[in-house]
């Protein structure tokens, strides 16, 4: 693991499932079966888009469309990685941010129920669960059968590794974003929200125009008022809406207020400290 991700994680230890997974992929390539196979990669390098949640940790990609999977730390509020819910970013998808796993043990029991990993991200935003398993069985009839051993030997011992089960993904994903409706005090652009248990918070509405100076004045205003639930979501809008990259007072203005709420290693993900 290359420093750069060992710095990602930050005050966080890397989950003993992270380890075996990396020690799964040498195995297998060393075999000549990489994981690439079933569109699922470890990550050894830090790298995030900049729509990529600061408090996503990447552990794997799928290696195509820069789609990649993460532990969501809710801000540090996570205690362990192992309980942390896991989203998949998808860059060139709308919407980007898509919750998918209560866990990351049961992301590999979804990883281990479909032909492909990067199928996840479809079946998440699947309007019609028949249609979306009429594909996938006309994909896989025309994998060539050789290519469709390989997977299947990489998933058995995917599955091996982890005491993976099948689950039904439709109806999981639909139950987690359920449950995450209910936990969450303020909804957010990424569809992620922040947790908490307050009501009757308001976010920041940010403009879709580049900030001017009556906007700078809006931001400074709400952010001196703010509750750190508005705070957190002001953060998440902001990376969002891409207000960020090309506004150097806008990231300022955002790398300042993640370390006055204590949030150093959302910031370093993000920008130099």
């Amino acid at each position: 693991m290359n420093q750069s991700l060992t710095l990602a994680y930050g005050s966080y230890h890397v989950p003993e499932l992270i380890r075996q997974f990396y020690e799964l992929d040498r195995q297998l390539e060393s075999e000549g079966l990489p994981m690439g196979l079933i569109g699922l990669r470890p990550v050894y390098d830090y790298f995030g888009y900049f729509i990529t949640p600061p408090d996503l940790i990447p552990f794997a990609d799928t290696g195509g469309d820069g789609i990649h999977f993460g532990f969501l730390t809710d801000f540090g509020r996570a205690e362990r990685l192992e309980t942390a819910p896991i989203v998949c970013v998808t860059p060139t998808n709308d919407p980007p941010i898509r919750l998918i796993a209560r866990n990351i043990r049961e992301f590999f029991d979804l990883a281990c129920s479909v032909p492909y990993v990067e199928d996840l991200e479809q079946w998440w935003s699947c309007q019609d669960e028949m249609a979306m398993k009429q594909r996938t069985e006309e994909w896989i009839a025309e994998t060539p059968s050789r290519i469709r051993k390989q997977r299947e030997e990489v998933f058995r011992r995917l599955r091996s590794a982890f005491g993976a089960v099948e689950r039904d993904v439709y109806t999981y994903m639909r139950q987690v974003l359920r449950e995450r409706e209910q936990q969450i005090a303020l909804p957010t652009m990424d569809g992620l929200g922040v947790l908490g248990t307050k009501t009757g918070l308001r976010r920041y509405e940010f403009s879709f125009q580049p900030p001017d100076e009556q906007e700078w004045s809006r931001m400074r205003e709400f952010l001196v008022n703010a509750q750190t639930e508005q705070k957190l979501a002001f953060i998440r809008d902001a990376f969002f809406r891409f207000i960020l990259p090309d506004d150097t007072a806008a990231a300022e203005l955002v790398r300042e207020l993640m370390l006055s709420l204590g949030l150093r290693d959302e910031a370093a993900r993000k920008f130099e400290l």
